[in-house]
């Protein structure tokens, strides 16, 4: 299978992203109301994504939706990563989470962070991509949230 990895540019790459995502739901409070905000955000160009699309059949595999945090505005948050469930152990999500990297280091940032739930596989995954723990809270419900960062290098 091959794939080829795309920055979101116009407004039909954002509905299909949108349409991506909302296949998948999250188990957080409103999540219906955060996607209808991040596809705003993403129109208006303040969050970003890139997403990796099936070459033979122009399908989205992944996808990984980023901003400038809003406090911090040297680190890059990501607010969304999603790998079709037919399609993870194929590196799709270790190639999106490289381009994040590539994308934030290109653009002056000296940090990446996100957040998962403490039971979600995809923290595992972001430790396997070298992201470090850094807190426990809860942000959105009353599952403990898992806080991660990776500092770039700047040589």
């Amino acid at each position: 299978m091959l794939f080829e990895i795309k920055l979101l540019k116009n407004s039909d790459e954002i509905n299909r992203l949108y349409n991506f995502i909302k296949q998948f739901p999250l188990d957080y409070p409103d999540y219906g109301l955060w996607l209808k905000k991040c596809k705003r955000e993403l129109e208006i160009g303040y969050k970003k994504a890139y997403t990796a699309i099936d070459i033979d059949n122009n399908k989205i595999l992944g996808s990984i939706i980023f901003q400038p945090h809003k406090k911090e505005k040297s680190i890059l948050e990501i607010k969304n990563l999603r790998v079709d469930p037919n399609f993870t152990g194929k590196d799709i999500g270790s190639i999106l989470q490289t381009m994040v990297e590539f994308y934030a280091s290109q653009h002056n940032f000296k940090r990446i962070q996100g957040d998962v739930h403490s039971n979600n596989p995809t923290l595992e995954f972001l430790i396997s991509q070298g992201l470090k723990v850094e807190a426990e809270e809860t942000l959105y419900s009353k599952t403990t949230e898992v806080i991660l960062y990776k500092d770039l290098n700047k040589d």
